[in-house]
């Protein structure tokens, strides 16, 4: 039976039929009643797509668009989406949107044209541009913001399923953007996309389980929310499952586990994962103590800012235990520390600018950081400021307090 349906749609397509020869490059292309042959597949989508097959030509743009079976071209993807979409193939509006509207320097025009199609395709109820349209809307970037359109075309689609619109709905909910803020509605929301499987989805569900908004709290459920996220590669769900084993918080503590979560986050390069990384390996609090790792990981959140992760960092180097001592990296790291606002940092750079360690004494310097440790509440401070301050002149004094008046702290850069 399928030999001989085989055979018919065979027929007709090499008689010119376009159904026909749309049908058959299917059937190439999946190995349902043909072996499966990409190069004969392609060829008979190509021959369908001249003669205007709508679904012909967006098949041929989306395989152009990945490079599968055909050379990657974007060009001619966009050529053959066109195509079809200008017949009213909502996928093939759909994609050609979404190539204009995600081009890299993407024009004012492009971007406006590639709106044009999600409408379209939004109209024809194609839930991925209803979904988009919607999140243009909300942020009011490239369109008017009006959160009541995005709320409709929202739950258009996620009524078809649409995880992502279920998603962006619990967003609006939970936020209170265009309707009246509602935890309960945002869970529910959050809930159906994350059985679909949406990762930022099961991000969202899980904080509201740990916060206790809209849902009962439960760091049980909040845990296996988290880890269903940050198996696919969630970045804050990694790090929030990490923060969760490692603080036990009523659940079972783990650090193994917690170390494990909070690496995979440093290696990506989240700047408060490297510094918790660092402070587990350092630690070695059931674990093996690894201070190599932990220094590694301490430099790296140090450089991207996290002012802790610098103090450490000038611990190490200023008192040589498990590195070898460098006074000079340690004023460094204090240094960037103390301009965060580190007290203690500020301490410690006060003390080697009173003595000359790792740079040249300064007085002036020294009184104005141990005047700030000291008024950060670290009294231990008070008596070292005051040593100084018999040593200097009133000139001298009377610069060290202005500058301690005139100092804020610098922000650290965090990622």
């Amino acid at each position: 039976m399928e030999s001989a349906t085989a055979t018919r749609v065979e027929t007709s397509a090499q008689n010119g039929t376009p159904e026909a020869q749309f049908a058959l490059a299917l059937m190439y292309l999946l190995g349902r009643g043909m072996p499966r042959d990409e190069q004969q597949g392609v060829a008979w989508l190509e021959k369908a797509a001249a003669q205007d097959h709508a679904e012909a030509q967006f098949h041929l743009g989306a395989r152009h668009a990945a490079g599968q079976g055909v050379e990657k071209d974007a060009g001619m993807a966009a050529n053959w989406y066109r195509k079809a979409a200008t017949q009213g193939n909502a996928k093939a509006q759909y994609s050609l949107g979404l190539m204009l509207y995600s081009r890299p320097g993407a024009s004012t025009d492009q971007k406006r044209e590639a709106i044009a199609w999600f409408e379209k395709a939004a109209g024809s109820g194609h839930a991925g541009a209803q979904n988009n349209l919607g999140l243009i809307h909300a942020n009011g970037s490239d369109a008017p913001r009006d959160y009541r359109k995005a709320m409709d075309l929202f739950a258009r689609a996620a009524a078809q399923g649409d995880a992502a619109a279920q998603n962006n709905l619990g967003v609006l909910y939970g936020s209170g953007r265009g309707v009246p803020q509602n935890h309960v509605q945002a869970a529910g929301w959050y809930a159906k996309s994350a059985a679909l499987g949406h990762a930022a989805a099961q991000y969202n569900l899980a904080s509201l389980y740990e916060t206790g908004r809209g849902v009962g709290q439960n760091l049980g459920v909040a845990a296996r929310w988290y880890r269903k996220a940050a198996e696919q590669g969630h970045l804050k769900a990694q790090l929030s499952l990490a923060q969760i084993l490692g603080g036990g918080n009523g659940l079972p503590k783990d650090t193994a586990e917690a170390l494990s979560w909070y690496r995979t986050a440093a290696e990506r390069g989240h700047a408060e994962a490297r510094l918790q990384t660092a402070k587990i390996l350092d630690a070695g609090d059931g674990i093996a103590r690894d201070t190599h790792e932990a220094l590694r990981f301490y430099e790296l959140a140090a450089q991207q800012g996290m002012a802790e992760a610098q103090l450490r960092l000038g611990v190490f180097y200023d008192c040589g235990v498990d590195v070898d001592k460098d006074d000079e990296a340690a004023f460094h790291w204090y240094g960037r520390a103390a301009a965060q606002g580190s007290a203690r940092a500020q301490f410690n750079l006060g003390l080697m600018l009173a003595h000359g360690q790792g740079t040249a004494v300064d007085l002036v310097r020294a009184w104005q950081w141990l005047n700030l440790a000291e008024a950060a509440g670290l009294s231990r401070a008070a008596r070292h400021r005051r040593a100084i301050e018999a040593r200097l002149s009133a000139q001298d004094l009377a610069a060290a307090k202005a500058a301690a008046a005139e100092w804020t702290p610098r922000p650290g850069k965090t990622g």
